[in-house]
Formats: structure tokens, C-alpha cells, sequence
């Protein structure tokens, strides 16, 4: 600070005035930031304008879908998952059919820049076994992986615990496996800790879990025994959302155990002094049932991130504001994710959210996506109408260049349920065959034009009560230009 009173000695009324200005523009905040700006910066600001999209930074090293995350100061880990690695130039290696996916032992981490881009990401100690579909959490300077699935197609349920010390710079040290163990294996459980507690809540473990169990955490990092909680949350919850909140937790969404869908049930509760939870109690639920999805909070904000409908990926997102109650108001859509997007992690560092990994459709994905938020909870970024213009039309381009799809056909008969479009359709060869898609309007006699998929043999179909000797599931269907 400066004597105010000595600079300003001697100066005309006027100059006085406009040293004023200048001084209540230059610490001026602009919408979405705690930061001041200088008189330079504040011109700059001045010139920008709110834009509801999504920027790219470095690309992790592995394809990742189904990881755990977790960050540290201005440093973010990307652990395990189903994933694919990068080749020596930097392009994903061919894609394998998606009962070939490597569960991934590996880890990874990048630091956040003053602009908010990230570093070059550099791999991390590899955790002790392979590990997808499962969380992370930090306690008293350690990290805690739990759960989660590896082998063919994730069927390998696991159970174990493993832990690694979170180091003063934000990288961690070598991972070691817990000798306490859940006491029911859980693929895609979420974690939260509150007090000296870990919770794991739902996922999947034969069947889909209404039930959470904890564990203490004892002085010296290690863990107590786990005990299944006997108070059931209101629906069973798998592929879902956990955010903590004070001493309280909301989850949202999961795949629905009827139809194959997503739920929009949104459950909250908050432990007692003894570390127990009291009653679920349904809250606000999400405008679209969705699985697979990311969660975020950030502010009085929760955010609930892509996922999947059923068969479709999902580029909406929804957020809702929280009250002092812990009652949410009514969710609403802000603006969409960069792609269509499941199996994704999001992270919020200070004012910016991150939006890494997970399966566009066409295998695990290196991409890192971010953004900010203004005061009212929206996604974005303040860009120059330049930079407007520019993001707009590489979004365009980028529409324009999508890479055709290696088939087309006739579309000989359309049976459209909730969820899946079944389509039996003639390709120009002759073949006859029944795909299953996006449930959309499609027309008999329309060409369409469809990506590979996977094959299923003697499917049976609960909702038309038919099996399909041989079917195609496939992620989305185009209208076959002309």
C-alpha cells in the first residue's frame, strides 16, 4: 500500500478525479474471478466476454475411462482405470475390441499453470494391481484407493485396499496394499471421508448395492476393519455420483437395476456424532437419468456431468444449488460438455473445473477439458470476441470433418422403445442384420450410416420379450448424408 495523502498533494481537482478511476478500475473484480487486475489487465477485461464452452489442455499419456482422481495443491493425479496408452508419437495405439482393454496399473500427474492449462503429464508410482471402476480419497496426508474391478470386461470384483502417501510437493510415494479389506467387493463404489471415517457407497458387487460400509482410520494412516452400515440408503446406487458436503453426503443418479436406463434419484444424509449415518432422504432429482456420469461441486453449486441414458452418451449437464438446509433447489441445465462423454472424472481447482478422460463412444480418451464458472454457476470462459469467433468456428470445422462411419444401409424395420431404437436393416452388400442404437425417430426405407459395434448372440431382449439370434449394439447412428 502507499500514503494516498502524499501522492495525491498538489494535484488539481481533476487529476484527482482521474487518478480515482483509474484506481477503481484496477481492483475491480470482473465476473467469475476473486482475482484484482492491474489498470492494463482491466482494459483487457473490459474487451472480453462470457462464453459458455470448454478449452483443451495437455493430453494425459493413457487413454482413461473408469480412473480414480485426485489433486493437491496445483498438482493432479490421474490413477489406474480402463485405458489404452499412447505410442511414441503421441497418437493412441489401435483401438482393441472393448473385451481387450487393458485395466491399467499406472498412474499419472500434471500440474496446473498460473493460466490454468496443464503441464506435461509425467507417470506416477504404479499402484499394486490393476484397478478400474473404483475411487480415491485423501486423509492426514494419505491417498486411499478402494475397490473397484479389473480382468475381462471388469469381472474380476475387487475388494482390496491400497494406500499411498501424499508427499509436501503434491506427488505421492509408493502405493501399499491394506490388510483390511471391504467386506464386499464393489466395483464402481464412491468414496467420502468425514471425520477419522472412510466411507464406500453402493456400487456393484453381484448384484447392485443399497448399502455402504466404513472403515476407521487409524493415527498411523492404516485401516481399521470394515463394517457394513445396517441403515440402507433409498435405492440401490451403481455407476452413480458421491459429493461430499460438510458432514453430509449427496448421492446422484446410477444405473437403474429395470430397463438397463439411468435414475434421477437424488438421496442426502449426514453421519451423527458417532459417525453413522441418519435416514436417506430423497431430494431433487436430476431432470435426465444418467450413469457412468462425473460429479463436481463448487461453491453452493453441485454438478452433475454427462454419463450415460442407457444406450446414449450424454454432453449435458445439470447443476443445482445447494441451501443451508442441505436441500437442493431444482436441477437445471448449464452449459454442455465438450463431447458425449461416460466414465469421465471432473475436478475443481479454485475458480476452474477440469473434465478428464473417460469414453467419447470409441474407446478410453486422453483429453483433458476446462473451464471456469461465473456467479451464477454457469461453465465458461472470458475470451476476446476474436477468440469468440474463432472457437465458434472450429467447433463448426470440426462438426464438417467428423470421419464417416464404415457402414451404411436400408433401414428394412424400426421398433422404437424408451431407450434403444432395434433396427433391421439391409447394407449394400445384401446381409441382412439388427442393430441396436439411441433410441431416435428413423423411418422405413431411410439409409443410414452406423460406426462397428459389438455383436451379442442370443440376446434377450426383456422389453420387446424376443431374442435376436445375432444383434450389433452400436453407439449412434447418422442419417446417411443425401
Amino acid at each position: 500500500m502507499f500514503d494516498l495523502k502524499s501522492r495525491l498533494f498538489g494535484l488539481s481537482l481533476l487529476s484527482l478525479l482521474s487518478l480515482l478511476l483509474v484506481l477503481l478500475i484496477a481492483t475491480a473484480p470482473y465476473a467469475g474471478s476473486s482475482l484484482t487486475a492491474t489498470p492494463s489487465e482491466a482494459l483487457v477485461v473490459s474487451q472480453q466476454h462470457w462464453l459458455a464452452g470448454w478449452r483443451e489442455t495437455s493430453p494425459m499419456q493413457a487413454g482413461r475411462t473408469g480412473a480414480a482422481v485426485y489433486s493437491k495443491g496445483d498438482v493432479i493425479h490421474m490413477l489406474g482405470g480402463m485405458g489404452r496408452a499412447a505410442g511414441a508419437d503421441g497418437k493412441l495405439v489401435v483401438q482393441m475390441p472393448p473385451s481387450e482393454k487393458m485395466f491399467l496399473r499406472t498412474t499419472e500427474y500434471a500440474r496446473v499453470k498460473a493460466d490454468g492449462t496443464l503441464s506435461t503429464w509425467r507417470l506416477g508410482p504404479q499402484m499394486n494391481m490393476a484397478r478400474g471402476f473404483f475411487s480415491s480419497t485423501p486423509h492426514n496426508g494419505y491417498l486411499y484407493a478402494v475397490g473397484g474391478a479389473h480382468g475381462r470386461n471388469g469381472s474380476k470384483l475387487l475388494n482390496s485396499v491400497e494406500r499411498a502417501e501424499i508427499k509436501a510437493d503434491g506427488t505421492l510415494g509408493d502405493w501399499v496394499l491394506e490388510k483390511s479389506t471391504l467386506n464386499n467387493p464393489r466395483r464402481c463404489a464412491k468414496l467420502a471421508v468425514i471425520g477419522d471415517y472412510i466411507y464406500a457407497f453402493g456400487g456393484y458387487g453381484g448384484i447392485l448395492l443399497d448399502t455402504l460400509e466404513r472403515a476407521q482410520i487409524n493415527p498411523d494412516g492404516s485401516l481399521g476393519e470394515w463394517l457394513v452400515i445396517t441403515d440402507r440408503m433409498t435405492v440401490a446406487r451403481y455407476v452413480h455420483g458421491v459429493e461430499r458436503v460438510d458432514d453430509g453426503v449427496y448421492n446422484i443418479g446410477g444405473h437403474s437395476k429395470e430397463g438397463g436406463g439411468g435414475i434421477v434419484d437424488v438421496e442426502w444424509s449426514r453421519v451423527d456424532a458417532e459417525g453413522f449415518f441418519g435416514p436417506w432422504r430423497s431430494i431433487a432429482p436430476l431432470q435426465t437419468g444418467r450413469f457412468s456420469l462425473a460429479t463436481a461441486k463448487h461453491g453452493e453449486f453441485l454438478y452433475a456431468i454427462g454419463g450415460l441414458n442407457g444406450a446414449a452418451h450424454l454432453d449435458s449437464i445439470e447443476r443445482t444449488h445447494i441451501d443451508e438446509a442441505g436441500d437442493l433447489s431444482a436441477w437445471e441445465y448449464t452449459t454442455p460438455a465438450p463431447a458425449k462423454m461416460s466414465g469421465a472424472n471432473a475436478l475443481v481447482i479454485n475458480e476452474s473445473i477440469y473434465l478428464i478422460g473417460g469414453n467419447e463412444g470409441d474407446g478410453p480418451r486422453r483429453s483433458v477439458y476446462y473451464a471456469n464458472f461465473n456467479e451464477q454457476g454457469d461453465i465458461g470462459f472470458l475470451a476476446t470476441s476474436d477468440e469468440i469467433d474463432k472457437y465458434r468456428a472450429r467447433a463448426v470445422a470440426r462438426e464438417a470433418n467428423r470421419a464417416p462411419f464404415p457402414h451404411s444401409a436400408l433401414v428394412v424395420e424400426h421398433i422404437k422403445k424408451k431407450l434403444y431404437s432395434y433396427l433391421k436393416v439391409r447394407e449394400d452388400n445384401g446381409n441382412v442384420i439388427w442393430l441396436a442404437a439411441p433410441a431416435q425417430d428413423l423411418k422405413e426405407g431411410e439409409r443410414i450410416s452406423f460406426p462397428n459395434g459389438t455383436l451379442m448372440k442370443n440376446f434377450r431382449s426383456k422389453g420387446l420379450q424376443r431374442t435376436f439370434s445375432y444383434i450389433i449394439f452400436i453407439r449412434e447412428i447418422r442419417q446417411y448424408p443425401g
